[in-house]
């Protein structure tokens, strides 16, 4: 069993009352596939072919108002990674994890949400 990762960051503002105002957060998401090695090229699956789909959830997400997204009324971090895993799940084969942090190294928070 192999486990490959590709990483994407986006910019967003969202508010979760009565917890939170306005305000916005620089994230990082991790996706990670899950498999077998393929015999030629030990990958379980080449990093380039993800970028269509990660491009596309990136784009979604990159510089908007978070509450403002179909399905994200309710942004927290949780959600978010559901959000993501809704979007990817059906175009990934062996989509395993995602992981979803914001805040700087060395003082940041998160979410990993894993399927197995």
């Amino acid at each position: 069993m192999l486990e490959v990762f590709k990483e994407f960051t986006f910019e967003a503002a969202h508010r979760i009352p009565p917890y939170s105002d306005l305000h916005g957060h620089s994230f990082v998401v991790e996706i990670s596939v899950r498999g077998e090695p393929d015999p030629e090229f030990g990958w379980v699956a080449s990093l380039t072919s993800l970028e269509p789909c990660i491009e596309r959830v990136q784009q979604a997400l990159d510089h908007k108002y978070l509450n403002n997204i179909a399905g994200l009324e309710v942004p927290s971090l949780e959600n978010v990674a559901h959000w993501i895993w809704k979007r990817l799940g059906p175009e990934l084969p062996g989509l395993h994890r995602i992981s979803v942090r914001r805040g700087y190294f060395g003082h940041g928070e998160g979410c990993v949400l894993c399927i197995s």
